[in-house]
């Protein structure tokens, strides 16, 4: 009877088990990196993180302002991806505002949800970045003065305006109870990517805008868990996602 050594046998396993650690490191690498911004508004936090930790393909960090927007005017801010905007502050200084125009036009990515459409009402600048504003106070577009609202706990039928788009694809109408806005600026360059028939809402509900060499993707849906939950919500910020990283440039 011949024997083999096992010699050759366990250089083959420690070989195997050499190059699926090697596999394992390049895999996370890959992940998407994220830094999702929140300050200024309060919401549920662990049923809204919960939606980023159900997403396999990212790996994210969380930072409130005014910290975010420090970070945002650093070089540090090349470590992510993409930048998921759930805040709403008041004030950005002028450094800082020149930190997301550069990296707009450098064709960095940005996601608006919810809540950060109301942010910098003293910055012009930010509803051309962003395609649309709630003001907190009454503005006249194009001869109508808006006048914007909100009401929560709204049942609102949600139309996909655009079923082809990445960020859409895949998704069919839904309804969702969530927080409508109401009188709303959006710009009409937008593209549109989601919109509703609910008389107490502003009619798009997502959209893309193209500013500087960036695609900017704002999400007006998303207030608490009853949105948080649903799964049609769920698929579009991985979606959202993972679309905008494959367009960043850093």
């Amino acid at each position: 009877m011949i024997k083999i050594s096992s010699v050759p046998a366990k250089a083959f396993i420690l070989l195997f088990i050499f190059i699926g650690s090697i596999h394992f490191s390049f895999a996370q690498q890959k992940k998407i990196r994220v830094l999702v911004v929140t300050g200024g508004h309060g919401f549920d936090h662990k049923p809204f993180y919960d939606v980023f930790n159900a997403i396999p393909s990212i790996t994210y960090d969380s930072l409130v302002q005014p910290q975010a927007n420090a970070l945002i005017a650093s070089p540090q801010v090349n470590k992510y991806d993409v930048l998921v905007f759930y805040d709403m502050p008041d004030s950005i200084s002028a450094a800082q505002q020149e930190a997301y125009i550069r990296l707009l036009k450098k064709g960095s990515s940005m996601i608006f949800l919810h809540h950060a459409l109301v942010s910098y009402q003293d910055w012009p600048e930010f509803l051309q970045i962003v395609g649309g504003q709630y003001h907190t106070r009454p503005v006249v577009v194009n001869g109508d003065t808006l006048k914007a609202n909100y009401e929560h706990d709204v049942s609102i039928p949600v139309k996909v305006e655009d079923k082809k788009h990445p960020v859409t694809r895949g998704i069919d109408d839904f309804e969702v109870v969530d927080e409508v806005y109401s009188d709303v600026e959006i710009l009409p360059s937008i593209k549109p990517l989601l919109s509703t028939t609910h008389p107490k809402s502003m009619r798009y509900l997502a959209w893309v805008n193209h500013y500087g060499n960036s695609d900017v993707i704002c999400i007006q849906l998303g207030h608490g868990p009853s949105c948080y939950i649903n799964p049609d919500f769920r698929r579009l910020i991985q979606q959202a996602i993972e679309w905008s990283a494959k367009q960043s440039v850093k």
